[in-house]
């Protein structure tokens, strides 16, 4: 099997990774002053941006995919390593409350910290008396809590401990080709082939 998986010269990936991770993350609200209250007091996430979308960009023609509402608040959080989560204001009771296991729907944001990070971000959850999961295992080597936002947003905070500051975390995850070929060997229609074209990047062992 590992002989089959090796990767063919059609592959797209080159080893450099053309993206550079999130810049942001754009949510929705119904109450900005309390999203600011949590993810500031609670979380300790600072507020780096606080804006109004320009009038014509929401329903009028100059719409470039924001929510089709004029003027909407739209501020900006500090998610760390120079990532963003960001939350459009939605008038209150203009939309239904999302179901996070819908189809095209976003399941959970998962915030990676280092150890020091995950130990403040639980004794803050503690302190306001938010309700939590308490420290589970995700993976090997890797803990995390779930909660929800005033929003319903389901969060986690995602630690691998003896990473320390410096967490690497496609390095945490990353499986070798024969043990990602056991689970992907079960979509219909995937044969070594496939394998080698979309798995080729795996390492060996």
């Amino acid at each position: 099997m590992i002989e089959q998986l090796k990767p063919v010269p059609s592959r797209r990936h080159t080893g450099e990774t053309p993206t550079r991770g999130v810049h942001h993350l754009a949510l929705t609200t119904e109450d900005m002053k309390g999203t600011v209250e949590f993810y500031v007091g609670v979380l300790g996430m600072p507020l780096v941006h606080a804006m109004k979308v320009p009038p014509g960009l929401g329903s009028g023609p100059g719409n470039r995919g924001n929510p089709p509402y004029e003027e909407i608040r739209h501020y900006f959080f500090d998610m760390g390593n120079d990532a963003l989560m960001a939350f459009f204001e939605i008038p209150k009771g203009a939309e239904p409350q999302s179901n996070r296991n819908a189809i095209g729907g976003m399941q959970h944001v998962a915030i990676a910290c280092t150890p020091a990070r995950f130990q403040d971000i639980l004794e803050r959850l503690k302190r306001h008396d938010i309700p939590n999961s308490g420290p589970i295992e995700q993976l090997p080597g890797m803990v995390g809590v779930y909660l929800r936002d005033p929003n319903g947003i389901r969060l986690e905070f995602a630690c691998q401990p003896a990473q320390g500051a410096r967490q690497r975390n496609i390095e945490a995850v990353t499986q070798t080709r024969a043990e990602a070929a056991a689970e992907l060997l079960t979509i219909d229609s995937v044969d070594a082939a496939w394998l080698a074209e979309y798995a080729g990047d795996l390492p060996d062992d």
